[in-house]
């Protein structure tokens, strides 16, 4: 079905910009379902792209070791959209079809499609195209170079299509026509759970509100949770990877990878990793392997200054003061690199890599013995086994997982506006438990210090943080608006402070260039973003403008 919908996605592009294409499929009688599995599955795949990707550096989720420089030191370049803008036109035209079939599932499943991907173009960019958008076969100017539309007008627009889609998707199942379950890779064809999805992505939107327009927001929150949303893990929207091919499966996965190269990149960030250990979470095994050979700071085996005995490395105190070597420690290892020191982490199991510590080369991190580019590290702990899969169980897209509404119903209530903070709380730690299947641990983890709820908003967020893991951009987008968690760069970064939104491609600067050049005047710079001038990853967009975060 993935590579059915690829061949399909690409005959629809061909024949919107060429008008026919005599070896694709006629866009007057194709086939909705096979239009709208292309918009899923290359959605879905966007969520980890980015999620996994170089969001995952910014978050200091995860960190890379080999070719790293946008991953762990924000070094970025343009970002193009113009994949975002595809699945839009091919949305556009099964929504057509739908309207002209009279097939209501699917016009309400495009609507929510169209209201994700616009929602993630405004949420990485700031002011896009979005009303003169897709129409450029209508001719006018505004349609063929379309201005950029506000944040807030696209905010407010996809809010309203969302109501417009949860309408049409709520009638029982059975009364819908021609849906194929086997199309519908996220929930098979069952409208109420994307009735569910419709109601949360709008609570999302408008918690996304919260600080720029809080009247705004408290009203859509209020009038959100008097509707059916997501309400269990099964519920959640999620996708598979089919893992028949490298396109198909996991990004680090080894089966379609002899090397091992990929996988070897991706290593745990110290920030999540520690954080994670200090907490008890049972999360950290299953998403980390420990270390293979832990280093060790003893005279055990003195004179030899440095020696591998039962698969654990001993280093004398001399050694590393006459190397200029300092035992890694969260709260002062930028100052040490700083000083021209070299990092040692003994943690005895896991050990992971400090953000933008470009020194030295991030392969040469922990005294790799073997420091090469995509070669290893027998001293720093890699991703747990799973992730070495094309497809499991848990190797998912995680569109919007219960978890996820569960957080935002936290925050809506820390905020006043309606449930108990501590129980949406303790739902949402339970059901991102319950997500990678460590479920039962749940009653005693709750119970640790620092997960057992104290009503503030820095834990809702910090738990959110975690159960972000392999869909980073949500964090992303959360800490732009709260702040939280207090997150601080490494020692090496481009900029001293944490990117707040992608750089506009230059297809847009090239081909539509007045309207480029009006839409990042109404970006604010900052200190971080004065060499960029407006266009910069480090400018506010009109969200964050006004709103003193996150600085």
């Amino acid at each position: 079905m993935f590579v059915m919908s690829v061949l399909v996605f690409q005959s629809c592009q061909d024949l919107t910009e060429l008008n026919e294409n005599p070896n694709g499929v006629e866009p007057s009688t194709v086939d909705p379902n096979l239009l709208i599995s292309t918009v899923l599955t290359e959605y879905g795949q966007s969520v980890v792209d980015n999620g996994f990707g170089n969001v995952a550096g910014v978050m200091q989720h995860l960190e890379k070791d080999s070719w790293s420089s946008a991953f762990n030191n924000y070094d970025w370049e343009e970002e193009e959209w113009s994949g975002y803008y595809s699945m839009l036109r091919t949305n556009k035209l099964a929504y057509e079809r739908a309207v002209e079939e009279g097939m209501e599932f699917h016009q309400g499943v495009c609507l929510v499609m169209r209201a994700m991907i616009f929602g993630r173009i405004t949420d990485f960019w700031g002011d896009a195209p979005y009303t003169y958008a897709l129409n450029a076969e209508d001719g006018g100017t505004d349609d063929i170079l379309p201005p950029f539309d506000s944040q807030e007008t696209i905010y407010k627009g996809i809010i309203d299509e969302l109501a417009t889609a949860a309408s049409l998707l709520s009638k029982e199942s059975t009364e819908y026509s021609n849906v194929s379950a086997e199309a519908d890779v996220f929930y098979g064809g069952d409208a109420t759970k994307w009735m569910k999805l419709a109601n949360s992505l709008a609570l999302r939107f408008y918690m996304r509100l919260s600080a720029k327009l809080p009247d705004y927001a408290e009203a859509g929150v209020k009038k959100m949770l008097a509707e059916s949303l997501i309400s269990s893990v099964d519920e959640g929207c999620m996708m598979s990877y089919i893992g028949s091919s490298d396109d198909d499966s996991w990004p680090s996965n080894t089966e379609y990878d002899s090397s091992s190269s990929n996988f070897k990149r991706y290593k745990p960030c110290t920030t999540l990793l520690y954080r994670l250990n200090e907490l008890n979470d049972p999360r950290l095994g299953t998403w980390f392997n420990p270390v293979e050979i832990p280093i060790v700071v003893s005279s055990l085996y003195a004179p030899t200054e440095d020696t591998v005995v039962d698969d654990v490395r001993y280093i004398t105190p001399e050694y590393l003061a006459a190397n200029s070597m300092m035992i890694f420690d969260e709260s002062t290892f930028k100052q040490a690199v700083e000083d021209g020191y070299t990092l040692v982490d003994t943690n005895s199991v896991y050990v992971g890599l400090p953000p933008s510590v470009s020194s030295y080369e991030p392969y040469d991190y922990n005294l790799n013995p073997n420091p090469t580019q995509g070669g290893g590290n027998v001293h720093v702990s890699y991703l747990s086994d799973l992730f070495k899969d094309a497809e499991n169980e848990y190797l998912l897209a995680r569109i919007f997982p219960y978890s996820e509404v569960c957080f935002l119903k936290a925050e809506a209530a820390y905020y006043g506006w309606g449930g108990v903070a501590e129980d949406s709380y303790d739902a949402g730690v339970e059901a991102s438990l319950e997500e990678w299947g460590v479920d039962d641990d749940f009653s005693s983890y709750i119970a640790n210090d620092g997960v057992a709820f104290d009503g503030t908003l820095d834990q809702i967020m910090e738990q959110k943080w975690i159960a972000s893991f392999t869909n980073a951009s949500e964090a992303w987008f959360d800490w732009r608006r709260t702040g939280l968690p207090d997150l601080q760069t490494g020692p090496s970064p481009l900029r001293d402070a944490i990117p707040l939104r992608f750089y506009y491609g230059s297809d847009e600067k090239e081909n539509n260039a007045t309207n480029y050049l009006a839409a990042i005047e109404n970006l604010e710079t900052t200190s971080y973003s004065s060499s960029d001038d407006n266009d910069s990853a480090w400018s506010k967009m009109w969200l964050l403008q006004g709103t003193d975060e996150p600085w």
